[in-house]
């Protein structure tokens, strides 16, 4: 919770870690202006509503020490040493200054008496790794870091934030400003370490620390782990849980360093715990929730994660909020996609378990605010930073976009997908996928359905269902193109297919399982393409709709212009109902008496040769596929043909393939050597060999 600030050097701590969400509570319209009447709850009443922990850290005690400030160390023969007590502050006073050893992720706080001004008073920290670093130097140290003051929950400005250090030995902090402080102290609070503390929760699947409407269901809870998981000694936890009335949601973040792994985390609430609960005097951690930069959650204040508790971390909204910290310094550091992503799952889940929207405003502490908010939003802070305010549109959106599906899939408990729905106000509509898809009566009937015989919803189950695009005959599924009508799917080899078919309409996506109770219909395919079946990758050349009964395998693809041919992918079911014709053997049969052999480089002319035997089998491939499919050579009565991998030379007369030499092609051909087409195996046995010419 960082307020804005100019640094006087760089950085010292990596990045800070602790980012603090806050919610607020939904309550129906005209009581929110209405007392809030807490409910009490006793620690031993508070039931373990966070998930089972398998290796619960065991309680940790953490150590704390005091360092008291001394005016700043001479730096010039004029100034005057004082052995007696420490003054007031005046603001043209010599800093104070104290220093204490460290030991690696320790937490630390300055903390006084009386209520300062947070406009007068600087309060500065840096941290040294070498334990020799002189107290009155700069040398070993890094450079000074401004830390915000951080109030109560009573609203008293009486110490600062919690900095979380590296692995770092001394740690010095630097106070100037306000006359009202007294009694000034650095904390530093050892955490201590558990056995446990390795055996952490694993972050959720899938996710980096890298990089960058009123809720109608609960959407999915996130894995919590409990207070037990990170060690918490609950004997000292003296703060009495209290309920509250959510409304909304805060975002924050505090001051140390982003440079830990996954098992220092359980230290680090441990030492934030002890300085809010005994240096601060809260009597428990302020944070309802903590959010790591792995995407995990973590259970913070007591009281219960599932009940309305009140926590300690935005003065006047803590009734109506819950807090949720995430652990980063977000003002230098980019805030990782798993802790963004953890926290839409939280406040969508939050939000949602109290009725509460993600998107839109609500009123607390006689403030209007987004529902989910920034800690700046509401104070003079630059909390939660500035790449993780960045998410908050995002934060929301997602959020909202989860407690909608939640809503839609409570609707669908009782409406499957792909069924048709009527609202009271007559409209219609396809549900699919927690979406409604608005129809007209035209469209039901091609999906084998009528508008008078539709399931009715309520209008409260309406407007539980996602608005979606308008339904289409023309529709996208899971990679797949459909033409429906009469009340089948009819899949489509591509949009070209369905344009020459003159069925081209706009198009709409659904989820499978909204296609699934209509069956398949013939495909629509083009001429001169190659399917391939989905289920077991078999290539076949579609002509005129008619599939060849062989499959168009690797050796004809890669030799012949046949792999130049666009390809696409059917159903099983669609393959199915293409009638079939000869597989592919490279002699076809046209119209007029002419006919071609399919070469390694297009169809040479071979008609004027002589008939050809009654065991050639020849095919019709049609004009599209002969238009795709180049022309070799000029044509002439001489044809010569070799197999692909030989170099023996064939003439072909009347449907018999011929052996000669060159010199007798030559001869043949009236003295110029002939063109030699290649044929391949598969065409060259659809001729008998005969003796030589």
């Amino acid at each position: 919770m960082n307020r804005i600030t100019r640094p006087r050097g760089r950085t010292i701590l990596a990045s800070g870690i602790v980012g603090l969400v806050s919610f607020a509570l939904l309550v129906p319209p005209g009581a929110q202006a209405a007392p809030v009447v807490a409910d009490v709850t006793t620690a031993a009443q508070v039931a373990d509503d966070t998930a089972d922990d398998p290796a619960a850290a065991q309680p940790v005690a953490p150590a704390s020490e005091e360092a008291e400030f001394a005016p700043q160390a001479d730096t010039g023969p004029d100034e005057a040493e004082s052995d007696g007590p420490v003054p007031l502050l005046a603001p043209e006073s010599e800093p104070l200054v104290a220093t204490a050893d460290a030991t690696g992720f320790a937490v630390v706080g300055v903390t006084w008496s009386g209520d300062a001004d947070e406009d007068a008073l600087v309060v500065e920290v840096r941290t040294s790794r070498d334990p020799q670093a002189p107290a009155d130097g700069d040398t070993g140290w890094d450079a000074w870091e401004q830390v915000d003051a951080e109030p109560s929950p009573d609203g008293t400005l009486d110490g600062t934030e919690p900095v979380v250090v590296g692995d770092v030995a001394r740690v010095q902090a630097r106070v100037s400003g306000s006359e009202q402080v007294r009694d000034l102290k650095l904390t530093v609070v050892d955490p201590g370490t558990s056995a446990a503390d390795d055996d952490v929760p694993a972050p959720p699947e899938g996710t980096s620390p890298g990089g960058a409407s009123v809720a109608a269901a609960v959407t999915a809870r996130p894995s919590i782990s409990s207070r037990k998981a990170w060690g918490a000694d609950e004997r000292i936890m003296t703060w009495t849980p209290r309920q509250g009335s959510i409304r909304g949601a805060t975002i924050h973040h505090t001051a140390g360093t982003n440079t830990y792994a996954q098992a220092d985390v359980p230290r680090i609430i441990r030492g934030i715990y002890a300085y809010h609960a005994q240096t601060r005097g809260w009597g428990d951690i302020g944070y309802n929730f903590v959010v790591d930069k792995y995407g995990r959650v973590w259970e913070g204040r007591a009281g219960g994660v599932t009940r309305q508790t009140i926590g300690g971390h935005a003065v006047g909204y803590n009734t109506n909020a819950t807090g949720i910290s995430v652990l980063g310094n977000y003002e230098t550091a980019t805030v990782s996609n798993a802790a963004v992503s953890a926290v839409v799952r939280l406040v969508a889940w939050k939000l949602s378990l109290h009725g509460v929207p993600a998107t839109g405003s609500t009123t607390i502490n006689g403030r209007s605010v987004p529902r989910i908010f920034g800690h700046r939003d509401v104070s003079a802070t630059a909390c939660p930073g500035r790449t993780l305010y960045a998410k908050m549109g995002e934060i929301r959106r997602r959020a909202a976009a989860a407690q909608e599906k939640a809503a839609a899939q409570d609707v669908q408990g009782s409406i499957p997908d792909g069924s048709f729905v009527v609202n009271p106000g007559g409209k219609v509509a396809l549900v699919e996928n927690g979406r409604k898809h608005l129809a007209y009566c035209s469209v039901v009937k091609a999906y084998g359905e009528r508008c008078g015989s539709l399931r009715k919803v309520t209008s409260a189950q309406w407007k539980g269902l996602v608005k979606s695009t308008r339904l289409q005959r023309t529709v996208q599924s899971n990679g797949r193109l459909f033409w429906i009508g009469n009340g089948k799917k009819r899949e489509a080899f591509d949009t070209a297919s369905l344009r020459r078919a003159k069925k081209s309409s706009p198009s709409v996506s659904l989820h499978p399982d909204a296609l699934s109770r209509l069956s398949y219909g013939n495909p629509i395919v083009r001429p001169a393409v190659v399917v391939v079946n989905r289920s077991n990758g078999n290539h076949r050349l579609v002509i005129n709709g008619r599939k060849h009964s062989g499959r168009v395998g690797g050796y004809l693809r890669k030799n012949t212009p046949l792999g130049g041919l666009d390809r696409g992918y059917l159903d099983r079911a669609s393959m199915a109902r293409l009638p079939g014709i000869t597989k592919t053997t490279g002699v076809v049969q046209g119209k007029g008496g002419r006919s071609f052999l399919l070469t390694t480089r297009g169809l040479a002319r071979i008609d004027g040769t002589g008939a050809l035997r009654s065991s050639a089998k020849t095919q019709d491939w049609g004009k599209a596929l002969k238009a795709e499919v180049p022309r070799v050579g000029r044509w002439t009565r001489v044809v010569a043909v070799r197999q692909n991998n030989s170099g023996q030379i064939y003439i072909l007369r009347d449907g018999v393939l011929r052996p000669v030499s060159k010199a007798r092609a030559r001869q043949l051909n009236g003295g110029t050597m002939p063109k030699v087409h290649v044929i391949l195996k598969v065409t060259k046995k659809q001729f008998p060999v005969g003796s030589r010419l």
